[in-house]
């Protein structure tokens, strides 16, 4: 009997939703209609996008689906996942806001950053009306204008009937997972903990050889984490195994002069991010089992780590320095090879180099995009640029939209107008969208042929 043909590997993009009470599966198809449904640019065939919805059983979730199509130009399948967590959250509670609104409010501003200080002036203006206007309510002694306890009045009338609510249901989320205390490491574990067996599955699978990793707003800080952690296990593996057989490193090398030569000029942002791609083709032949290629976040509050993550940007920087947090490009040290004096992202292990536990950004490129803010209230206040945090090897990529005149735009990254059709032309976001996700894999890289150093 002829032996079964293998069917051919797919791709798999896995989207992480943001904050708030969100359905499973509405924003993974609102996604999937953006980069697959409405591009007719990645068929090979007249036939009508399709994406449809089959059992997951890699998340392991009954409520959730994947999403699957039809050949791409590539003859390549791609399944979309949902990681969802927001039923991970439990228990949170106006506590849980205000100690975090504690460590984030009080400081002082030029150590607020610079997007985020008009919102902070707004909620320190707000507290202390409201503080104002209730002394002299029960004290009867404060001696202010009637206009100033009107207004302090309605500050605290709006801040218990309308904002705790809304604190609680969205920038609870928030709270419970970016501020690192007691009551919130459970949930912070959980949280990365399911994300991390969601993608060790994909990688494990034989059906997937390159996986996508979305994330809008704190689905990006969960997704940067997820990855962070879930490199250190395929590079210890990687370690582990490391053994004395010829091996080649030609984009390493290039890779890390690249790297070197950026840390006293500028770094060629297309240029880079064809030679990770042409890396990770490298390390997998090195037997790394490591499959994402990309890392694209949308609206990402990483654009202001120094605030989220750390004290300031001194302790951030501190930390990126000792690879706690993974940089991209990842961060070099000093190492002595063959008598000469080299800055790497890499060491020998049994006579093979493999990258450091925090060069997750060696081999997956990382792409992201974000509305502009201007005067808090146009644009997204909630992301921006990542690569003046996070390293010149980030794409940040600028977009702008009309929807809604530009007001609060966090929520718009695959957002249609209303009534558009495809012959009107594709938004300039959604574009720009499709290009981040890369649904049609490069054709980037090659074989290694000469020994490093």
């Amino acid at each position: 009997m002829a032996e079964e043909e293998k069917p051919e590997p797919k791709q798999a993009v896995v989207l992480i939703h943001g904050i708030g009470e969100q359905v499973p599966m509405d924003t993974l198809r609102g996604f999937v209609e953006a980069v697959w449904v409405t591009d007719s640019s990645l068929r090979w065939s007249n036939k009508p996008a399709q994406a449809l919805s089959k059992p997951d059983a890699i998340s392991g979730n009954f409520e959730l689906r994947r999403l699957t199509t039809a050949d791409n130009r590539d003859k390549k399948r791609t399944d979309f996942f949902e990681f969802y967590w927001a039923h991970l959250m439990e228990g949170t509670t106006l506590s849980h806001v205000g100690a975090w609104a504690k460590v984030l409010v009080l400081r002082w501003p030029w150590r607020v950053p610079r997007q985020l200080r008009g919102i902070w002036y707004l909620i320190i203006a707000l507290f202390l009306l409201a503080v104002i206007a209730g002394l002299n309510h029960v004290f009867k002694f404060v001696p202010i204008s009637l206009w100033v306890i009107k207004v302090g009045s309605f500050a605290w009338f709006i801040f218990n009937s309308l904002l705790i609510g809304f604190l609680i249901k969205y920038a609870g989320d928030a709270a419970r997972y970016l501020h690192v205390a007691p009551p919130n490491i459970e949930i912070r574990r959980r949280i990365r903990e399911a994300g991390i067996q969601l993608l060790e599955k994909l990688h494990s699978s034989p059906r997937y050889d390159r996986i996508i990793v979305v994330g809008h707003s704190l689905g990006s800080v969960i997704g940067y984490d997820i990855l962070t952690h879930l490199w250190v296990r395929y590079h210890n593996a990687h370690v582990m195994a490391a053994s004395r057989n010829p091996t080649t490193y030609t984009e390493l090398d290039k890779l890390e002069n690249m790297v070197r030569e950026s840390l006293t000029g500028s770094l060629d942002i297309k240029t880079y991010q064809t030679i990770q791609s042409a890396y990770l083709t490298e390390l997998q032949s090195q037997g790394n089992k490591w499959k994402v290629t990309d890392f694209v976040t949308l609206g990402s509050p990483l654009a202001h780590a120094s605030v989220l993550l750390a004290r300031d940007e001194r302790n951030f920087v501190r930390k990126e320095e000792e690879r706690e947090f993974p940089a991209c490009p990842p961060v070099l040290e000093d190492r002595t090879v063959k008598k000469l004096k080299l800055k790497t992202f890499s060491f020998e292990k049994d006579g093979v180099w493999v990258p450091h536990h925090a060069a997750v950004f060696a081999p997956t490129r990382w792409t992201n995009l974000y509305f502009p803010c201007h005067w808090t209230f146009w644009g997204d206040l909630i992301g921006g640029p990542v690569a003046p945090m996070f390293g010149q090897g980030v794409k940040d990529v600028a977009v702008k939209t009309n929807l809604r005149l530009g007001l609060f735009s966090h929520t718009l990254y695959w957002s249609f107008p209303k009534n558009w059709k495809e012959r009107t032309g594709t938004p300039l976001w959604i574009q720009q969208l499709r290009n981040a996700v890369r649904i049609l894999q490069n054709n980037e890289g090659g074989r290694v042929s000469h020994l490093k150093k």
